[in-house]
């Protein structure tokens, strides 16, 4: 092994985090074979796949998050059950973005309706919440005790920050509506020795990378046809480097995940006295489908007939790192049709995930229909004479049989449209498009 294990730094019932000899700026963290229910250590099983299946799922989400430019302690897996991360002084806050209500928001909030068997009501805009992390009913910081007596058997540990973005955040108990008259811990703390004195625009950095997260996974399981219910994160300053990065582990412990029947797959499961074969069974279910996250090879390619026709300036949100090479291609469907057929061909070989084509056509569209009847990828046409001569439209919409062109004007448009399209097949696209969407309701 490249790293050696020192000394640990510390050990919870799942997870050892190591020292490394000679980097002291470094961790290794190794899962262990306990799965957790309720934080009573009563409560706490084993099964032989746990350590492995978490690692497993942990690196390869950590892996995609990576690609999507979000800023992880991650640094490589080492082994089954290990990986590197940075050694990171850890925020004590858990933060819960949700799509779906469930768990701890529907004793906050019982007025809404749940029936066992049902699917979950949706948020279109992800909640978001903090949490306090406490361990027995209390939180140090440096020595120093901020937090304490807390009744575990109340289900007063954890508590939910009424408003994480005030000076001085006050506590609630996470499993009680805002009207009970226990919900109130009469406790309150200053956000400044939580975040360790950096700037209240902490919260809202956490809170923009954890959407980034959740709809980077919500976009890779969606392809997998998975439901993303819910995910906790943690965040730390790393050693030496002083970075704000997504720390601790990411795996079925993390989050709930439903497949298409709405049947649960993570550790709620478990929570729910599942049988311990069957949870184990379904955590290897998820590791094993995590090794399938990637970002596709796509092609927008935007297609001109004559130099003429130009396009708008688009690599930002096409750029090779969300998976999407840009193609140009100036060719006339009318004069050389052979050599667009050709083209078209080269471009379907070459990209086996598949793209949109975008085709701007000034008079007598007979390109973007030529190369809709060719391939099953979707071709949008512009009419780029639209506003000059409106009549030009007609060559764009009035299709034969079997000739799925779609038209859209103006051009932001299409390529709007080009983007939903590709973002059904590539997590980072989706991510970057849904909180474009999500934005709008702000």
């Amino acid at each position: 092994m490249r790293y050696r294990k020192g000394n640990s730094l510390a050990e919870g019932k799942t997870k050892i985090i190591w020292k490394v000899q000679g980097k002291p700026d470094l961790v290794i963290i190794e899962s262990k074979n306990a799965i957790t229910k309720f934080d009573d250590p009563s409560k706490t099983k084993k099964f032989a796949t746990k350590a492995v299946c978490s690692t497993t799922t942990t690196c390869r989400v950590f892996e995609l998050l990576k690609k999507a430019g979000i800023p992880v302690a991650y640094l490589e897996q080492i082994s089954d059950t290990e990986f590197l991360a940075q050694r990171c002084t850890m925020i004590p806050l858990e933060v819960v973005a949700r799509r779906f209500a469930c768990g701890g928001f529907l004793k906050r909030h019982p007025e809404i309706m749940f029936t066992e068997g049902q699917a979950p009501s949706r948020f279109h805009r992800l909640l978001i919440e903090f949490f306090l992390k406490t361990t027995k009913g209390k939180l140090i910081v440096q020595g120093k005790t901020l937090v304490d007596g807390l009744d575990a058997k109340k289900k007063e540990e954890d508590p939910f920050i009424e408003n994480p973005y005030s000076e001085n955040w006050k506590l609630l108990n996470s499993k009680k509506p805002s009207w009970d008259l226990q919900v109130d811990l009469k406790r309150t703390i200053k956000a400044s020795l939580i975040l360790q004195n950096r700037s209240h625009e902490t919260i809202g950095k956490m809170e923009n990378i954890l959407r980034e997260v959740f709809l980077v996974l919500e976009g890779a399981w969606n392809i997998l046809g998975f439901h993303l219910i819910d995910i906790k994160i943690e965040f730390g300053i790393a050693r030496g480097s002083n970075r704000f990065l997504l720390a601790d582990v990411l795996d079925s412990d993390s989050w709930r995940l439903q497949n298409e029947e709405w049947e649960e797959l993570s550790k709620e499961a478990f929570r729910q006295n599942e049988a311990l074969s069957k949870v184990e069974q379904n955590y290897g279910l998820v590791a094993s489908l995590t090794k399938q996250f990637r970002v596709p090879k796509q092609a927008l390619v935007l297609w001109r007939g004559s130099p003429k026709d130009k396009f708008l300036d688009i690599k930002a949100p096409f750029s090779k790192s969300r998976g999407v090479d840009i193609i140009e291609v100036t060719l006339s469907g009318h004069k050389k049709t052979r050599q667009c057929l050709d083209k078209l061909n080269e471009i379907l070989r070459d990209y086996p995930d598949g793209g949109v084509i975008v085709a701007k056509i000034g008079r007598s569209n007979g390109l973007a229909p030529m190369l809709a009847a060719h391939s099953s990828w979707q071709v949008i046409a512009i009419p780029a004479t639209m506003e000059k001569s409106p009549e030009d439209i007609w060559s764009s919409i009035r299709m034969p049989s079997l000739v799925p062109l779609v038209t859209a004007w103006p051009e932001k448009n299409a390529l709007l449209a080009a983007m939903n399209i590709l973002a059904a097949k590539n997590p980072l696209l989706y991510m970057w498009r849904q909180k474009q969407i999500e934005e709008l309701d702000i």
